[in-house]
Order: structure tokens, then C-alpha cells, then sequence
């Protein structure tokens, strides 16, 4: 657990390449018009068993990819959103885009929590849209 934590502050510190950040600001968006950054895909890696395990207590057994952080919220517990592309099979469709929400708290020893989940089948349209600035990892 203390390696999310110190994943999720050294991505948004990184995020912000140095610059100063007010106090009241509690939310960052990541853009998803450009491909994510190193920090954003070794963030999604350590969420990696985590987003498994959510997608399984919702029904999902399946494999993803194609992950991307959407927003991080909060300062201590963290709320992160993030979106992955489902698929069963050889990396082929139907493929399923799935949104999570899930709080990563400041407690010593304490579990993640599912703030939100939502999932369903994507056209290859919409695969090639969401896929455009992902990174396969």
C-alpha cells in the first residue's frame, strides 16, 4: 500500500514538473489527448492487480489494457478515475471499456475502496478513438 501512496505523490508532483501548487486545488485532470507519460503508465502498472481485483467484484473476469488515468482527486486519501479496455480472448473484440473510481487512503495498512465502476461493450470505432493516445503495456 505505501507504494501506491508514493507512486500517486510522485506522479502528481511530476505532473506538475515544479510548479507550485495551491493548497485549495484538489483535482487533476490528466489530458488524454496526448500519450500518457512515464509516470502516468508506472502508476497504472502499480494499480495493476488492484484494477483486476475491482473488475472481478464487479463481474469482469477478464484481462485488460489500453489504461489511462483520467482524473486524480483529493489530498490524502486519493481518488483516482481511470478507464482500461476490457477483452476476452487473444486481444480481440468484443472489446469492453471500463471506468473505475477508487479511493486510495492514507491509513497505514488500509485497502483501497470503490467509489464508482461502470463498463460497457465498445464498437471498434470507439476501441480505435480511446486506443488513438494509449500505450499498450
Amino acid at each position: 500500500m505505501n507504494k501506491i501512496k508514493l507512486f500517486a505523490f510522485t506522479f502528481l508532483l511530476l505532473i506538475y514538473g515544479g510548479i507550485a501548487i495551491e493548497a485549495n486545488e484538489k483535482t487533476e485532470s490528466i489530458p488524454q489527448n496526448q500519450f500518457p507519460s512515464l509516470m502516468e503508465r508506472a502508476f497504472l502498472r502499480s494499480l495493476h492487480g488492484t484494477i483486476l481485483d475491482v473488475m472481478s467484484n464487479h463481474g469482469d473476469n477478464q484481462l485488460f489494457e489500453y489504461g489511462r488515468i483520467e482524473k486524480i482527486s483529493g489530498n490524502d486519501p486519493y481518488d483516482v478515475s481511470l478507464r482500461v479496455i476490457g477483452f476476452e480472448g487473444a486481444h480481440n473484440p468484443p472489446y469492453k471499456l471500463i471506468r473505475m473510481t477508487i479511493r486510495i487512503p492514507g491509513d497505514k495498512g488500509a485497502n483501497y475502496s470503490i467509489l464508482s465502476y461502470s463498463h460497457h461493450p465498445i464498437s471498434n470505432k470507439e476501441f480505435d478513438k480511446l486506443t488513438e493516445y494509449a500505450t499498450y503495456d
